[in-house]
């Protein structure tokens, strides 16, 4: 079953490769590629978690990303895609009439205000806590095992500080590729390393690789824009090898700031490779009454639960919101624990078999389609979407980031980075369109 699994894997990519049309954005090939990757992960640790493979897992995760596939063969089949030489975006980098003053510095100290607020009310929170590292390891402490929040309004600073940063890594992009924009390096990038700093305090390093992701979708977008190199996916994935060793070395230190023990290697196992494999291990034993919902949609139903509330309805599931932990103990002596992550695993607990042909192939449906339209840009809020939405495919091995996390935050982070998308680009678009218009004699369209 080992091999059989890494065969099915291996075949998918290829599959999915050529149907994405060689692009390594394409969402099939994403959720394949990541599916090898952490499998390789859990094969790296053969001898130590004596891997075992049951059937289940073979039939449930080759039904997931067949029905994916599905989904994405489903929308091109469906999707009228004409080639479009014309920038779709609100303004095309490289024309002279839509460079305007990027708002560089309110931006800057928008950020930095932000951050300062949000962390001083974070400490202030765990005062009396000892060293730093222990006031790090305090505030995880009180998230994970206290849902602690430090209220809406701080919550808010810390969306904005990410929404300014995800919108400064668009703009460094467009500077780096742009002949005639000038705007400080410097100053584009603080806002950046803001949201790194606040991402070690607050100690959610999700935050950190959510961004590394976004990251590395947008470079994708941008290299794929310029790059006329025949081997264009050969440089790419150097570049992804490179940034990636360089996001998981940082993942790792934020880590140790907040006393995580484990080595190097064993944090990139246990973070990497085992979640999927207790997926594997979980199915083995799973045997319990479904869901029909509980488990996929425990934020939602959170979120929508505080709401009525106030009218005296109460929709608290029995879902914990941290998955529960498995302790492994291997014939050699090698312990872990770690908790039963897998995007699929609340698919199962809710729906059985069924939930791993629905939900991967509404996944497949909608990623493709953002897919599409971000392909069909060559600039624009598309490419900021597509790669600010990937990371549930990315994580998809790892844990289950979509519909898990149908809540208010996830409204407030899309929220306020489209908000200042529009107030920096689009309002200057039209201004720009006005004045030209005028200029014209009204005759020009926009």
């Amino acid at each position: 079953m080992i091999i059989l699994m890494l065969f099915i894997f291996i075949l998918f990519i290829i599959i999915a490769y050529f149907k994405g049309k060689r692009n390594l954005l394409s969402p099939w090939f994403l959720l394949c590629s990541m599916f090898l990757i952490t499998y390789s992960i859990v094969l790296f640790n053969y001898k130590n978690w004596e891997v075992r493979i049951n059937e289940k897992f073979v039939l449930y995760i080759s039904t997931a990303l067949i029905a994916f596939g599905i989904g994405t063969l489903l929308i091109n089949k469906t999707q009228v895609c004409k080639s479009n030489n014309r920038c779709t975006s609100i303004w095309n980098y490289n024309d002279l009439e839509f460079q305007f003053k990027y708002p560089v510095n309110i931006l800057m100290f928008a950020s930095l205000a932000f951050a300062f607020g949000y962390v001083y009310k974070l400490f202030s929170d765990v005062s009396g806590a000892g060293s730093l590292t222990e006031m790090l390891r305090k505030i995880y402490d009180n998230r994970i095992n206290e849902q602690y929040t430090p209220g809406f309004i701080f919550n808010q600073m810390s969306e904005i500080v990410r929404a300014i940063a995800y919108l400064n890594t668009y703009k460094l992009f467009l500077r780096f590729y742009s002949k005639t924009d000038k705007t400080s390096f410097i100053k584009i990038f603080i806002p950046i390393l803001v949201l790194l700093i606040t991402a070690l305090i607050s100690t959610d390093r999700n935050i950190f690789l959510r961004y590394g992701i976004y990251f590395v979708c947008l470079w994708m977008f941008f290299y794929y824009n310029h790059c006329k190199s025949k081997n264009v996916n050969g440089r790419i994935i150097i570049g992804i090898i490179v940034i990636g060793v360089i996001i998981f070395i940082l993942f790792y230190i934020m880590g140790k700031m907040k006393l995580y023990g484990s080595s190097f290697s064993r944090a990139l196992s246990i973070y990497g490779g085992s979640g999927l494999y207790n997926f594997n291990l979980w199915l083995e034993t799973f045997d319990e009454p479904l869901k029909y919902g509980q488990s996929t949609f425990t934020q939602f139903l959170d979120s929508v639960g505080v709401l009525l509330k106030f009218i005296g309805v109460d929709l608290h599931g029995s879902v914990e919101k941290v998955d529960a932990y498995i302790k492994f103990t291997s014939s050699n002596g090698y312990v872990y624990s770690s908790n039963i992550y897998s995007a699929l695993k609340p698919y199962v607990e809710d729906f059985g078999y069924f939930g791993v042909i629905f939900f991967p192939f509404i996944m497949g449906v909608c990623y493709q389609f953002l897919f599409l339209k971000a392909k069909k840009s060559k600039c624009g809020f598309s490419w900021i979407a597509y790669s600010l939405l990937i990371y549930p495919i990315i994580f998809f091995p790892i844990l289950e980031q979509l519909f898990r996390r149908f809540h208010f935050g996830f409204v407030y982070e899309v929220g306020w980075l489209t908000i200042l998308y529009l107030f920096v680009f689009v309002r200057n678009k039209y201004k720009i369109c006005r004045n030209k218009r005028v200029t014209l004699g009204g005759t020009q369209k926009c």
